[in-house]
């Protein structure tokens, strides 16, 4: 089953690791390996940050497309879809918003 990060949080949280590297750089010494790997760890989190700042988020409003997968027969007949079929719908709606539809 697929999970989701909430994307403001995970920013939020490299941008903490990011900071504690460039620190971790700034303490020490020139020239030596650490500062170097210090420095590389947080110059590579700056590339997923933007990387990440690069994805487009889309809100969906669930209950409005649950409505819309109710048709007014379904609701005559109380003939509500089954749990798989409401997964489904979801599922592929979630397949167009990656691909930008």
């Amino acid at each position: 089953m697929a999970q989701y990060i909430d994307k403001s949080a995970l920013v939020a949280e490299i941008k903490i690791r990011r900071d504690s590297f460039y620190s971790l750089s700034e303490s020490c010494e020139k020239g030596t390996p650490a500062k170097a790997g210090f420095y590389a760890q947080a110059q590579t989190l700056e590339g997923i940050l933007s990387f990440l700042d690069n994805i487009e988020v889309k809100e969906v409003d669930l209950e409005k497309e649950l409505d819309a997968m109710i048709t007014p027969e379904l609701k005559f007949h109380k003939a509500l879809p089954s749990l798989f079929d409401v997964a489904k719908h979801f599922f592929e709606l979630g397949i167009k918003a990656q691909k930008g539809e």
